[in-house]
Parts: structure tokens; C-alpha cells; sequence
């Protein structure tokens, strides 16, 4: 029982990093689409990425019920039962096999992690960089300039553009 348990983990684990492996591929190419400025990609990108992480917590489900039944086999709690404990109670070949895994895991979640934080600091530099660009076509010289009356609607004497585009064809 314990070996059928532990393969359908392996297998489990395999296809975690398949789809892990899946994700960072599309953060790298999700990288170099924000670089080139092709937001008409990132949207397919991103799409591609929801559906990859769909399947990653399907698995990831999975892999908690059987986390459940291995623990049960070995008489302890959930948050007992560890890839250490796992690789203690399993054969030569397949402890190697699961800690292999593991490294190579938790090596992909390190590496998608970063390449997502670089993407996040580079989609957030861009808008800030849009952001300048518009203010500095369509914004009044003074930012206190409020264009709109007490009531909420535009106040018709306080508009004033100095900018470069004033909204008018």
C-alpha cells in the first residue's frame, strides 16, 4: 500500500513540475512582451497562465488527499508528515526519487517567484512611465488646479490646459 502511495505522490509531484516549469516559461516570455511594450500579447500571456495555474491547484488538491492517506499510513497528523519523515519511511530508490523532486520544486517555485516580482517591477515602471507621459501632455503647470465646482461637475472657469493634447478635435 505504502508504495502505491508513494508513486501516485511522485506521479502527483511530476505533474506539479510539469506545470511549474509551464508557468515560469510564460513569465519569461511575459517578461520579454513588457520589455517590447506589447500589451496586446501580455493579455494572451496572461490567460495562458490562469489556465496553468487552474490546473496546478487541481493537482495541488490531489496531491492534499493523498498527503492525508500518507499520513494515516504512518499514524500521524498532517502537519506531521514532511518530505523528511516521507523519505525516512520509503525505500532507497524512492526516497531518493521524492527528495529529487523536492529540490527541483521548491528550485522552480524560487525562480518563478523572482521573474514574477521582476515582471511586477517592470509593468509598474511602465505605467509610471505612461502615467508621466500623459500628465505631462494633458496636465495644467498648476496641480492644485481643481477642474471641477463644488457640485461635482466640471467647473467651466477652471479649466485651464497647458498641456500639449487638450481633448478638443
Amino acid at each position: 500500500m505504502m508504495r502505491k502511495s508513494l508513486e501516485e505522490l511522485r506521479a502527483l509531484l511530476l505533474e506539479q513540475k510539469a506545470i511549474l516549469e509551464s508557468m515560469l516559461k510564460l513569465s519569461g516570455e511575459e517578461r520579454q512582451v513588457i520589455i517590447a511594450g506589447e500589451s496586446e500579447k501580455l493579455e494572451d500571456i496572461v490567460r495562458q497562465g490562469f489556465r496553468e495555474l487552474s490546473k496546478l491547484g487541481q493537482v495541488e488538491k490531489k496531491r492534499a488527499t493523498l498527503h492525508k492517506a500518507i499520513a494515516a499510513e504512518f499514524g500521524l497528523t498532517e502537519q506531521d508528515l514532511t518530505v523528511s519523515v516521507i523519505a525516512e519511511n520509503a525505500e532507497p530508490h524512492e526516497r531518493e526519487a521524492i527528495v529529487t523532486l523536492q529540490k527541483e520544486l521548491t528550485e522552480l517555485i524560487g525562480q518563478h517567484s523572482a521573474l514574477n516580482k521582476e515582471n511586477t517591477e517592470l509593468i509598474k515602471a511602465h505605467l509610471e512611465y505612461s502615467e508621466t507621459m500623459l500628465e505631462l501632455m494633458v496636465e495644467p503647470d498648476d496641480p492644485l488646479n481643481n477642474f471641477y465646482g463644488g457640485d461635482g461637475r466640471a467647473a467651466a472657469e477652471k479649466k485651464k490646459t497647458t498641456g500639449f493634447f487638450n481633448g478638443q478635435a
